[in-house]
């Protein structure tokens, strides 16, 4: 099948054979890629393309013409087409990205969050003042302050009674508070 001229094979092609299109495609793509890749220098959009070209000698198969038996006139003229819109759309789509109005600038919640545990001196002191706690108590003020969670839950999820975890969180709150007391209740929370 390879052997057949483009006539020949546009006619098989035409009358349903897929291979016969494949062959046309094998015979033809280089070079309609390489047309491609002058008007876009990136590799992948020109591949883009090259196919979007064959899928328009399909969809135009009643319009495509041969000149001197070939396809490849047609195929290079409709590649400079497709060439045409993909940057009239690119243009397009670059002029309405940069008609839209500019995002405010969001502030970085973890510089916040850094800046609220960079508080002068006191960062280093209260890590050194959670790492006295018992492991417990630890948990317990992660799990409450930190993660969210409610009495209930994180006295279950570390397999302690309401009541002691209630008591534990109240105390290791209070030496947070007596050795820190820049923080307010809710930060020792």
């Amino acid at each position: 099948m390879d052997a057949l001229d483009d006539r020949s094979l546009w006619a098989t092609a035409r009358a349903g054979d897929g291979r016969a299109f494949g062959v046309l495609f094998e015979r033809h793509r280089d070079r309609v890629f390489r047309a491609l890749l002058r008007s876009s220098p990136v590799t992948s959009e020109a591949e883009d393309l090259t196919a979007v070209v064959f899928l328009e000698l399909w969809r135009r198969r009643d319009d495509a013409r041969m000149v001197d038996g070939t396809l490849l006139p047609w195929l290079l003229v409709t590649a400079g087409n497709v060439a045409r819109n993909a940057n009239r759309a690119r243009r397009r789509h670059a002029a309405f990205l940069a008609a839209l109005p500019r995002p405010e600038a969001q502030p970085d919640f973890a510089d916040d969050a850094t800046g609220r545990l960079d508080a002068g001196a006191a960062s280093a002191s209260l890590q050194s003042s959670l790492d006295a706690l018992p492991t417990v108590d630890r948990h317990l003020i992660a799990l409450t302050a930190v993660e969210g969670l409610t009495l209930t839950e994180a006295s279950a999820a570390l397999g302690i009674s309401y009541t002691a975890a209630k008591t534990r969180l109240s105390r290791a709150r209070a030496k947070l508070r007596h050795a820190h007391p820049e923080l307010s209740p809710l930060e020792a929370s």
